[in-house]
């Protein structure tokens, strides 16, 4: 048998102290059979120490006694609501001053630039019904109403449109006063469909 180490000498002496300490609390104590163990609480009464004598009694034939408050609600009778308090309304905020005005706290800002108005590009009015000529400088035949025009790039037509090119089966016209981009396709029309 190996030796036992002083740790463990200590936790042995310690377990059979502590197993002395339960035996004697928990041995019966008393001497026979027929007497009545006391109790392990001292000033506490066991259910069997009491009698049916010592338990007193309801006083059942006795009022409710008087109550020291007036009943103020009736359940017979409906609730009335008491009448609402008018909520008080918010303050009004005083206005701001308006920007650049006498009562009004900093600098003046610079008024928003204007928006350019959107170029509104009028209708052309001529139908293109042909062209004709040398391919270097072709002449593109114009219908107006009962008045036939010729006209070739560069030219001025009624002192509003621009003829600005002259393509295959189209022709561009710009606009008198309007940005050169500025400009709208009008459809030449072959000669079946010009009449």
């Amino acid at each position: 048998m190996t030796a036992m180490t002083p740790a463990r000498k200590r936790l042995a002496g310690l377990l059979l102290v502590l197993l002395a300490v339960a035996a004697f609390s928990f041995w019966p104590r008393g001497g026979g059979e027929g007497e009545a163990r006391p109790s392990s609480r001292p000033g506490r009464r066991g259910a069997s120490d009491l009698s049916a004598d010592a338990v007193p009694r309801l006083a059942l034939n006795q009022g409710r006694g008087e109550l020291s408050a007036k009943v103020e609600r009736n359940i017979f009778a409906f609730y009335v609501r008491p009448t609402p308090v008018p909520p008080t309304p918010p303050p009004v905020p005083t206005p701001l001053p308006a920007p650049c005005t006498p009562l009004f706290v900093g600098p003046c800002l610079p008024p928003p630039p204007p928006r350019p108005t959107p170029i509104v590009v009028p209708a052309i009015p001529y139908r293109a019904v042909g062209i004709f000529g040398p391919r270097e400088r072709p002449i593109v035949a114009f219908e107006d109403g009962a008045r036939l025009i010729n006209a070739r790039e560069g030219d001025v037509l009624d002192g509003r449109f621009v003829l600005r090119k002259v393509n295959r089966e189209s022709v561009d016209f710009g606009f008198v006063g309007l940005p050169p981009d500025v400009s709208r396709r009008v459809p030449v029309l072959p000669p079946d469909f010009a009449r």
